[in-house]
């Protein structure tokens, strides 16, 4: 799928790509109105690694909960599917992004607002959220998570506060945020931006949450490692 990003609207335009995405957004448009919920349902890997993610995305039908096999679960039920897939690398972040508002925003969806034609195919216009204050469209995480549009936040007094904070390449860390719009406290200059070992670290030591890394390691004993790897490595070079 290719997909439009248009910060100054915020709105995506999904264009199909391939002849199934074409005849799905076909369908869905024939299911939907102006206001309605696209409903996300998870996400997939893309790709040998997870630098990029396919998405789930549901229009008309319900969703309800079943149990199969003892185990309890939400399924979509007389409902269109579309797994959107990003085709260039570019469309593959903008996938990125509105998975993040999904998810991480708790939109839960996206908001189909029309169809549009682009290279002579249907195409449908969609946004994530749309914001408390002023009922602006949001398709940005942050905006999303504190249903707070970009132009809202830039009139906020902001008050910062200091907390975990998570999303945009980053599992979880600590930082400052507005505890109004949710947006950060900008650097100040020449600060260094933290790795995520290191912000692994201040969320074990200020908020004392453990984090365990997949052999079992914790931060402090990554930080251990490397330590002993960099002194093996300057004793090598002495040699």
């Amino acid at each position: 799928m290719k997909i439009i990003r248009d910060e100054e609207k915020a709105t995506c335009t999904l264009v199909p790509v391939e002849t199934e995405e074409e005849q799905v957004l076909l369908s869905m448009i024939g299911v939907l109105k102006p206001g309605d919920k696209i409903r996300y349902h998870g996400r997939s890997q893309d790709g040998e690694d997870d630098k990029f993610c396919k998405i789930y995305l549901y229009a008309g039908g319900h969703e309800e909960r079943q149990t199969i096999d003892n185990v309890s679960e939400m399924v979509q039920v007389d409902s269109i599917e579309l797994i959107l897939v990003g085709s260039a690398e570019e469309d593959k972040h903008n996938v990125n992004q509105l998975r993040d508002c999904c998810y991480f925003g708790h939109v839960g969806g996206l908001i189909f607002l029309n169809e549009v034609e682009a290279g002579g195919k249907k195409a449908i216009v969609v946004t994530a959220g749309l914001c408390k204050l002023c009922g602006g469209q949001m398709i940005n995480r942050v905006a999303c998570e504190w249903e707070v549009c970009d132009a809202c936040a830039g009139k906020c007094a902001h008050k910062y506060e200091r907390g975990a904070i998570h999303g945009g390449g980053l599992d979880i860390g600590i930082g400052w945020f507005c505890g109004i719009c949710g947006r950060g406290k900008p650097k100040t200059e020449g600060e260094r931006k933290k790795t995520q070992l290191e912000q692994h670290l201040a969320v074990e030591r200020e908020l004392g949450i453990m984090i365990m890394y997949e052999r079992g390691f914790t931060p402090e004993q990554a930080v251990g490692a490397e330590r002993l790897l960099r002194g093996y490595r300057r004793a090598r070079s002495r040699n």
